[in-house]
């Protein structure tokens, strides 16, 4: 089957994949705003945007420009880049956890030690071994075999079900419950995602990478992401002195309940992402239009449904049962769907973009938008929980229209010059390679 004539069929398998994966998130982060008490919740709050900011530094330094290299090979040739594109994203997955010291020096002063050493610990393992396996499922969808990657996710969803199951029985702090069944998820799921991907007998001979290449085009995806990454964790810092770490506790639950979009997104994005890229890389705005508006119909009615669902405490809601604390500030959920929607439309841009090598581009629009997430934030003491949302809501708004802007020169160039032309070539086939 081609990528181009099969990513339809595989659409379902890419949104299994990412539901399985997020169910397993969503399951340690249940734990943790149920079982924690409402300022230990918003302590947990601040080490998951130190998780996500951890993560930064694999995913864009390493294993991202080497899913961009794998998209100009031949599909049956991409899982040959695993092996190097693994060992090189190792060593920048440690030193990515070192992010917990800050979530852990930020929170010292109303914070107990035994809720601190717990997460920290805990959260570090996750942040280390997250990376790796989500690197995995990616380089199996896009070597079409999406549903060995959606077999991976249920790996890791049984696991972190009875990584919680067994805590929980055993009477553990409960501290060291969401992220230490993560960690152990992630763990077992990595050594089952790479035992199928040598069942799949793709690996030999290895291609290999080099260090300096992909960092090359990654030190441009670390600027971008971490313009996110970092605003959104100075945010959470801020709405916990402002309004309190309470109100943090109510916007991180809004968070959890609100992350089914997300997921959504990241399902399709897994499956459309190879296609997004290669549409960008090629000038072809056609694919690319065609590509987005599958994308952001599926989005925008999913989205407008579950929030109709959702997004209010009344009794045909089940979330109101399972996380109640979500709810009570009315109008929470609503609004961090809101958000979660207008976040989800910018993911296929910014694969068009990685496609088109506008690296650098992408790494000024996120620091330039980065400020409206922090405008939010500073409402807190105003605003209270419906800070991080209405944050969030605005810089994604934004960042859409600055990248769809963006994409207009890629789609809709000036007349190159004949060096240009050469030097597009180049880079769209990694120098040749």
């Amino acid at each position: 089957m081609s990528e181009d004539r099969g990513y339809k069929r595989r659409l379902p398998a890419g949104m299994f994949d990412a539901g399985f994966a997020s169910l397993a998130t969503f399951a340690a982060g249940l734990v943790a705003v149920n079982q924690l008490g409402d300022t230990d919740r918003g302590v947990y709050a601040v080490y998951f945007t130190a998780f996500l900011l951890g993560t930064v530094l694999p995913r864009n330094l390493i294993f991202t420009p080497a899913e961009v290299r794998a998209v100009a090979f031949p599909v049956e040739a991409r899982l040959k880049l695993l092996p190097w594109s693994l060992t090189l994203g190792t060593g920048p997955a440690v030193l990515g956890a070192s992010s917990v010291l800050i979530a852990a020096a930020v929170t010292a002063p109303y914070a107990t030690s035994e809720i601190l050493i717990p997460l920290a610990v805990t959260s570090a393992l996750a942040t280390v071994l997250s990376p790796l396996q989500d690197h995995v499922r990616k380089m199996l969808h896009m070597a079409t075999m999406s549903w060995q990657a959606t077999a991976v996710s249920i790996a890791q969803f049984v696991s972190v079900t009875m990584a919680i199951g067994a805590m929980l029985a055993l009477d553990t702090n409960r501290a060291w419950i969401p992220f230490g069944a993560l960690a152990i998820a992630n763990a077992v799921s990595l050594t089952f995602s790479w035992i199928v991907v040598r069942l799949s007998g793709s690996l030999a001979p290895p291609q290999r990478l080099h260090f300096w290449e992909l960092a090359s085009k990654g030190k441009w995806l670390i600027v971008q992401a971490s313009g996110s990454a970092i605003a959104g964790f100075t945010v959470a810092v801020i709405i916990s002195w402002l309004a309190g770490p309470d109100a943090l506790g109510f916007a991180e639950s809004a968070r959890v309940v609100a992350q089914p979009i997300l997921v959504l997104a990241a399902g399709l994005t897994a499956v459309l992402a190879p296609r997004s890229m290669r549409a960008g890389m090629d000038g072809d705005e056609r694919t690319a239009r065609r590509t987005s508006r599958i994308y952001l119909w599926i989005v925008g009615l999913a989205g407008v449904g579950y929030m109709a669902i959702a997004g209010w405490d009344w009794f045909l809601n089940p979330m109101s049962h399972i996380v109640p604390s979500a709810y009570s500030v009315s109008g929470l959920v609503a609004l961090t769907v809101a958000a979660n929607i207008v976040i989800a439309a910018v993911f296929l841009q910014i694969n068009e973009l990685l496609g088109a090598h506008k690296e650098r581009a992408l790494a000024r629009i996120s620091w330039s938008v980065a400020p409206v997430l922090l405008l939010g934030g500073l409402t807190a003491g105003v605003t209270g929980a419906f800070a991080r949302p209405l944050g969030m809501l605005g810089q994604a708004a934004t960042r859409y229209a600055v990248q769809e802007h963006e994409l207009r020169s890629v789609y809709r160039p000036e007349p190159w010059t004949a060096h240009e032309v050469e030097s597009r070539g180049t880079s769209a086939g990694f120098d040749g390679e």
